[in-house]
Formats: structure tokens, C-alpha cells, sequence
């Protein structure tokens, strides 16, 4: 059984007088209405989930990036610390409070 959408496209609105003049272009060439709209949201489907892959491929690259880097660094942290103690602007309370309150963080693999 089919489902039954309807809507109405309104010439006052510029988005959706040119979806009519899409829509009209289409029909002109002998499309149905009914294949330029599956077409269309499958279409936009599409995008959006080439979109969403694209953007979690960036981010898991810029994790590994980070891991590399950490992976670089570890060991070498007493080289990169002054030699000299600088006077911190913090309270001492408020420096034991944040170094009580910090977890460890999760590193992959292990």
C-alpha cells in the first residue's frame, strides 16, 4: 500500500518557487512528479550521509594525529618543563582541587 503526501509550494516564498520551476523543468521533459521528488530526497540522502562519513573520517584523522603526537612527547615532559619553578597566580587549594578532580584519560589499544 502507498502513502499519500501532500503539500503546497508557494509562489511567495523564493525557495519554493524555484523548486516549482525545477519541478516544471522536469515535467517539460517528461519526468512524473513522483519520480523528481524520490529522486530528489534520495539524492539529498545521499549527500547528508557522504557528509556525516566525511566528517567522521576527519575527526578519526585528527585523533590519530593526536595520538601520535602524545605518543611522541611521552617521556620527553621533564625536558620540555623549565628547570626553574615559576610562582603560580593560583592557590595552592585551588591547584590540589583540579589535580584531585582530573581522571586519567583513555588512550586506544590498551
Amino acid at each position: 500500500m502507498s502513502e499519500v503526501y501532500s503539500f503546497r509550494l508557494s509562489e511567495r516564498n523564493p525557495r519554493e518557487a524555484q523548486a516549482r520551476e525545477v519541478i516544471d523543468a522536469w515535467v517539460k521533459q517528461g519526468y512524473s512528479l513522483r519520480y523528481i521528488l524520490t529522486e530528489g530526497l534520495l539524492r539529498l540522502g545521499d549527500r547528508d550521509n557522504h557528509a556525516d562519513r566525511t566528517q567522521m573520517s576527519d575527526i578519526s584523522k585528527t585523533v590519530e594525529r593526536l595520538t601520535c603526537l602524545v605518543d611522541r612527547l611521552e617521556g620527553k615532559l621533564e625536558i620540555i618543563q623549565p628547570s626553574h619553578q615559576t610562582k603560580s597566580e593560583l592557590s595552592e587549594s585551588f591547584l590540589s582541587s583540579i589535580k584531585m578532580g582530573a581522571k586519567p584519560g583513555l588512550r586506544g589499544g590498551e
